[in-house]
């Protein structure tokens, strides 16, 4: 057997000793298959249409599993929320600009129309009538002007601010109180809204620097910034511009929403409930016909599981999102806006992050657990950007001897012989790294990691000893907690594939607090004016997948593969990607069903 593969077989049966000794129950162990793919069972692939047929029932209510190891926080704000939880639910109520296949904002949808005029740099969005609050107030443009001063202002507490707000004209001096008001947005009247920019770059194109959706002023304004993400008028009852609106919030559980009667569109259902549901606990679940959507199916449950089930149908689909490592290598500066590299970080010897990238044997792990839902990764730019992602970027192979090379080279050498290698000042070194808990993989694929990076010599321990709970992790990660040195990334990408958002060193997403020359100079060619040359913008990817590979602040693990699971009273549903000659306009409202409680 490979070594990687080896060491992953035994993380695994140390797993499943713990569960046989109560560590979890055997029905549990039973109904997630045990240890993934590792059987070596065919893979089953899926389409992306459900079409169940049968005739719709009137004013049904839709049930949804969300598919999380964590309760969510309940922050129902597109500004404020940070999580993927919160962010689902709050979807509900939202409406947001619809794009086009290749990511860039339409010219009109049934809410809004925009214009780009890139000779002024602007932006101009124009709203129709049909747009209201579920209090049947009218969106207006001073709705989406609000949003900027929200996130601009001094005591905002969450992380849309960074370099692409910055390029709205007046919007620092607005930050640093300077300013009362932010001159380059513009409510001509109330249904116009020009946004003006210091540069007018591609990303623009594809929403960088434009609110997607509103915030109701009349309903928000007098609450203070800084008390807006914990207040109830967020937390517990929001008003609603899309197709649903919350009428009850069982913290971290479940949120009960009713169809809005003021939406511009049809909502074919009187109602929703979404509720979090573990991942252990899925499939018993579907057996007992409880929910009629599943979100986000997590790898370790099988696909054979998943077809054997006759009362549903699964869907499959590219992720916006990708894994991966990430090194702490500085802190955010909140003052400043902006990220501080720590030369003096225990991780900041590039030699050391590299090194541990070529001791992973990913292909080793996708074989074993994931049944082809996830592959090897070799770039931060997901496969799903088509025009930008490139097949052939350099990454790191699993080359164990080339690793414990690159260490010698450096310095990292076992002086004591206790099998560990200290640093080149010859001083001991414990590396923390922190992961997160959820499913029945997270254990074994940590600990597989751990033992990846011990074979070369390296010191590395989990984070306080365990895996640790998606939340609290994050609050960790995002907070520049000192006792984590490297950790589990899982990045999703909205509609602009520019990586600013994640790797500039204005950007509050920028978890491994980095940035050098070579960073800044490839997003800066990304985003220049000339980079609405198509060929210079792919030139300037190009360069950005180098300048990460050279400087390793993160370490692309994993591409993935998204399922859905649809109960058969739904009669219809599609995740088929949009492409230029198909736009797919599918969603939440769309649903219709055909028997009054999901098949079992």
């Amino acid at each position: 057997m490979k070594k990687g593969l080896k060491i992953l077989a035994l993380s695994l049966a140390l797993v499943m000793t713990l569960v046989a000794c109560g560590g979890k129950n055997n029905d549990a162990k039973k109904e997630t298959g045990g240890n993934g793919s590792a059987t070596g069972a065919e893979t089953t692939s899926f389409g992306t249409v459900a079409d169940h047929g049968g005739e719709a029932i009137e004013n049904g209510v839709v049930r949804i599993g969300v598919v999380a190891d964590s309760p969510f926080t309940g922050v129902f704000s597109n500004y404020f929320n940070q999580v993927v939880t919160d962010q689902i639910l709050t979807g509900y109520i939202t409406q947001s600009m619809k794009i086009k296949a290749d990511g860039d904002i339409r010219d009109e949808d049934e809410f809004h129309t925009f214009k780009f005029d890139q000779e002024k740099k602007q932006f101009i969005m124009t709203i129709k009538d049909t747009f209201k609050w579920s209090d049947g107030t009218p969106v207006t443009s001073r709705d989406f002007a609000f949003v900027y001063e929200i996130v601009g202002h001094p005591d905002y507490s969450g992380v849309r601010y960074d370099s692409k707000m910055q390029n709205i004209v007046g919007m620092e001096e607005y930050h640093n109180g300077e300013a009362e008001t932010i001159s380059g947005v513009e409510t001509p009247d109330d249904k116009t809204l020009i946004v003006n920019f210091k540069e007018f770059s591609p990303s623009i194109l594809w929403g960088a620097g434009i609110a997607y959706t509103p915030e109701p002023y009349h309903y928000l304004k007098d609450i203070p910034v800084k008390e807006m993400a914990s207040h109830d008028k967020i937390r517990i009852n929001p008003l609603s511009c899309g197709p649903y609106v919350i009428t009850k919030v069982v913290p971290g559980e479940k949120v009960e929403y009713k169809r809005n009667e003021h939406y511009g569109a049809e909502v074919k259902n009187e109602g929703l409930v979404a509720e979090i549901i573990s991942s252990a606990n899925v499939l018993s679940a579907m057996k007992n016909g409880k929910y009629d959507l599943y979100t986000s199916i997590p790898g370790n449950i099988k696909n054979q599981d998943l077809a054997s089930l006759e009362g549903y149908t699964t869907l499959q689909y590219p992720s916006n999102s990708f894994l991966g490592i990430g090194f702490k290598l500085g802190k955010w500066n909140a003052e400043k806006n902006e990220v501080e590299v720590d030369p003096n970080a225990k991780m900041a010897d590039v030699n050391l992050r590299k090194a541990m990238a070529y001791a992973l044997d990913i292909d080793a792990i996708c074989d074993m657990f994931y049944e082809g839902l996830r592959q090897h990764a070799n770039s931060t730019i997901i496969p799903k950007n088509v025009s930008f992602y490139d097949p052939n970027a350099e990454m790191y192979d699993y080359n164990p001897e080339k690793a414990k090379e690159i260490l010698d080279e450096a310095g990292y050498k076992d002086v004591d012989g206790d099998g560990l290698r200290e640093d080149p000042n010859g001083e001991k070194s414990t590396i923390n790294y922190a992961a997160m808990s959820g499913g029945e993989t997270a254990e074994p694929v940590a600990t597989a990691y751990v033992q990846w990076w011990n074979e070369i010599g390296l010191d590395v321990q989990l984070l306080d000893g365990r895996l640790h709970e998606f939340n609290s992790f994050y609050e960790r990660v995002q907070a520049d907690d000192p006792d984590i040195d490297v950790y589990l990334v899982s990045w999703g990408y909205g509609t602009n594939p520019d990586p600013s958002e994640t790797y500039s060193k204005y950007a509050p997403f920028n978890l491994p607090r980095y940035t050098d020359e070579k960073i800044e100079e490839a997003l800066a060619h990304i985003t220049s004016n000339e980079a609405f040359d198509r060929d210079y913008m792919v030139e300037g990817y190009r360069m950005f997948d180098k300048a990460i590979f050279d400087s390793v602040p993160v370490i692309p693990t994993m591409f993935v593969e998204e399922r859905e699971v649809v109960n058969k009273r739904v009669k219809f549903y599609d995740v088929t990607p949009s492409t230029n000659e198909k736009l797919n306009d599918f969603g939440i409202k769309d649903i219709e069903l055909t028997a009054d409680k999901p098949a079992k």
